[in-house]
């Protein structure tokens, strides 16, 4: 019985690493499209409450680069973060009428790069993020 307890406790502990992630996607939404690369994320959405996460890469070899963005807000309010080294970083944060392209932050070749959007409220929009390479 010992061996059958440590075994299911050994299997609990396997799955909660593996399960386990950097940062997770939890929303609600209506109307939402999404669209992924290896090296660029985009979301329109009708209505977006919560937080969404891509993780991209930089994919040009040997060179570092900035992080490109386009953000428009018709309703509400939204942030965009990064995280490449552990730390989550704010890139913009954007109000209802507001429409922002600009780049910012600073991404390691080779290296993860989670995107971050956040609407702390019912928010209306587009964000487009692409790595320069």
């Amino acid at each position: 019985m010992k061996r059958f307890i440590s075994f299911m406790m050994m299997l609990s502990v396997l799955f909660l690493l593996c399960a386990c992630g950097k940062y997770t996607s939890s929303y609600k939404a209506i109307g939402l499209v999404r669209n992924q690369t290896s090296h660029s994320c985009e979301a329109r959405f009708h209505s977006l409450e919560g937080q969404l996460v891509f993780k991209i890469k930089q994919s040009n070899a040997g060179t570092d680069g900035d992080i490109s963005y386009f953000i428009q807000v018709d309703e509400g309010e939204i942030y965009l973060y990064y995280d490449t080294c552990g730390v989550k970083e704010e890139l913009v944060r954007a109000k209802a009428g507001e429409s922002i392209e600009n780049s910012g932050g600073y991404v390691t070749n080779g290296e993860p790069v989670y995107i971050i959007i956040e609407a702390t409220e019912r928010a209306k929009g587009k964000i487009s993020v692409e790595l320069d390479h």
